[in-house]
This record gives C-alpha cells, sequence and structure tokens, in this order.
C-alpha cells in the first residue's frame, strides 16, 4: 500500500517536471515578461469573479445529488466545495475529492463519507460527459490534423466512455450483490471493504433516487457555459487573437491536460499541454502561448485556493483527519 503510494507520488512528480521542463524550454523569459506585464487586468479579475461563481452552481448541483440522503443546507454544501478545491490545490493524488466528501458529512449522521463520495464521483462524470459533449460540438472545426491531439481527444473519450459504461453495467446488474459471497469479503477486513462498496455504490446510484435530474443537467449546462465565457475572456486579456470555435477547442483541450496525473494544481503537465496545443493548433508565438497558460493557470488555481483554505479554517478539519482520509483512499 506505501509502496503504491510513494510509487503514485513519484509518478505525479516526474510528470509535473517534464511538463514544468517542456513549458519553459527555449523561453525568452524578457519576452515572457513583456507579455505578461500587458495582460488586461480586468479581464483577469472578471475570468475570477466568474470562476468563483461557478463554485456557487457546482456546490447547488452537488446539494441536489446529497438532497436523496439528506437536506443539507447550501451553505454547508459550498464550504466543503471550497475546502475539496483547497485540498486539491495542496495535496497530493486529488485527495480534495475526499476531503469535499468528508467536509459535507462531518456532522452529518444520515450519510457517511463513502456514500458522499459516491455522489463526488457523479459529478465528475456529469463534468467529463460535459466535455465529450463540447468535443462532439466541436468535430467540424476540432484539428485532427495533428496526430497527437486526435490521439488524446479520442483516447480520453473513449477511456471516459468506457469508464461510465462499466459503471452503468456494475450498477444495472449489483455486482455489489454478486462479490458478496467472494471469500475475502468473509473476513472482518473484507466486511469493512465491502460495506465501503456497498455505501459507495448507493452514492453512484443516485441519479436513479433523485427527482431533480432536470436541475442537475441544467446546471451542468450553466456551469460549462461559465467556464466556456470565462476561457473568452482570458484569451481576450492575453492578447490573443482567437475566436469562439477557438474558445471551445482550448476549454476542451485544457480540460484534459487538468486531468493528467501531477502534483497538486497540475502542476507543469497543464501548462506544457496549453502552451502546445495554442502553438500546434493555432500558430501562436511561443511566449504568448505560455503566457495564456500561465495566466489562466494562475485563475484556476490562486483564489479559488485562497478562498478554500479560509472554509477549511473555519471547518476545523485537523491534520489527523487528513491522514484518516489519505488512509481511506
Amino acid at each position: 500500500m506505501c509502496v503504491n503510494k510513494y510509487s503514485k507520488l513519484f509518478l505525479a512528480t516526474l510528470l509535473s517536471i517534464i511538463g514544468l521542463f517542456f513549458a519553459f524550454k527555449g523561453e525568452n523569459l524578457d519576452e515572457l515578461s513583456y507579455h505578461m506585464v500587458r495582460v488586461d487586468i480586468t479581464g483577469i479579475t472578471l475570468a475570477s469573479i466568474l470562476l468563483i461563481l461557478s463554485c456557487f452552481v457546482r456546490a447547488f448541483r452537488w446539494q441536489l445529488l446529497l438532497r436523496p440522503f439528506d437536506h443539507i443546507t447550501f451553505s454547508q454544501v459550498f464550504g466543503a466545495t471550497m475546502v475539496g478545491y483547497f485540498g486539491n490545490g495542496v495535496l497530493a493524488f486529488r485527495l480534495g475529492e475526499l476531503l469535499k466528501a468528508y467536509s459535507v458529512t462531518k456532522n452529518n449522521k444520515k450519510i457517511n463519507l463513502m456514500q458522499s463520495f459516491g455522489t463526488v464521483i457523479i459529478e465528475r462524470i456529469l463534468d467529463v460527459g460535459a466535455v465529450i459533449a463540447i468535443f462532439a460540438l466541436l468535430i467540424p472545426w476540432f484539428p485532427f490534423d495533428d496526430k497527437y491531439i486526435k490521439y488524446g481527444a479520442f483516447g480520453f473519450t473513449g477511456i471516459t466512455l468506457i469508464i461510465i459504461f462499466s459503471l452503468y453495467l456494475a450498477i444495472k446488474y449489483s455486482w455489489i450483490n454478486k462479490i458478496k459471497g467472494y471469500k475475502i469479503f468473509k473476513s472482518k477486513h473484507g466486511q469493512k471493504l465491502l460495506l465501503s462498496f456497498d455505501s459507495l455504490f448507493e452514492g453512484l446510484t443516485i441519479l436513479n433516487r433523485t427527482d431533480s435530474s432536470l436541475q442537475i443537467i441544467s446546471s451542468s449546462i450553466v456551469l460549462w457555459s461559465i467556464y466556456f465565457i470565462e476561457t473568452i475572456i482570458l484569451i481576450k486579456a492575453c492578447g490573443l487573437d482567437l475566436g469562439v470555435i477557438d474558445a471551445g477547442i482550448i476549454l476542451f483541450l485544457g480540460s484534459i491536460a487538468i486531468g493528467i496525473p501531477a502534483l497538486p494544481g497540475s502542476a507543469g503537465t497543464y501548462d506544457a499541454g496549453i502552451k502546445y496545443s495554442l502553438i500546434i493548433v493555432f500558430g501562436i508565438a511561443s511566449e504568448r502561448a505560455l503566457n495564456y497558460a500561465i495566466i489562466s493557470h494562475a485563475v484556476a488555481y490562486f483564489p479559488l485556493l485562497i478562498i478554500g483554505f479560509f472554509y477549511f479554517l473555519i471547518g476545523n478539519v485537523s491534520l489527523t483527519e487528513i491522514k484518516r482520509i489519505e488512509s481511506v483512499k
């Protein structure tokens, strides 16, 4: 278990270092600084406000997913959402997702950690579904000429669909009930593991038990519309001459880049991914491409980290609890 954890940390660190190396390789730092100081601050501010607004929409959607378990107040759900962003920004292995699930169940006896985590997974499935929908809409304009971008787009879409289909089969045919008779689950630890799986699947099946499906889908559309508008604003703020369709392509490719395993905050991998996407697809100069990558990364990282840290402090989540959450994962 420990070896597996450290091997994953090594891989994430290696990918981040490689990403940072290629992001800054051969860059003229004076030229980069020239572009950075000329970024439109008004645009950056507006994009940051939109990003914070998106957190309210995300929290509302999660509240709807949690409702079949308990009617948790919006302030609690929003606070847990921001704590999750803080966790993803400072902890490896995207532990912020578990920290988010834990925060909303800390003082609630009607929903346990794994049930809550199941709804967080559903959240991510809704997000990747939105990303795939964006890709489908952009197919007529998508830059399939570059083989790496083509393979990345289809690879991401294919793997995502396989995972979603596998989860669908697991839920439809009640795989959790079929594995209960296995010898491995007869022991004390096996029973605990089975109970965790059972709670997790209960969270995953929440869409079958909610009467808010239309609101959940609508909030997902609003959420990703905000991300799209934010991308357009950041493109203009960085002085890039790109259109609306181009912004959609950048949003899609950025969503893939941010999902690559890396150190907290997608350090290195996002920057390199966005930089080379802009260079290869749109022919943007290297320094201007890196400038956009850094600025967009900073806007997506620091506002949520700061607000998340505030909610982390007032939520009284201790380091001991974080270690316990890490052991669950």
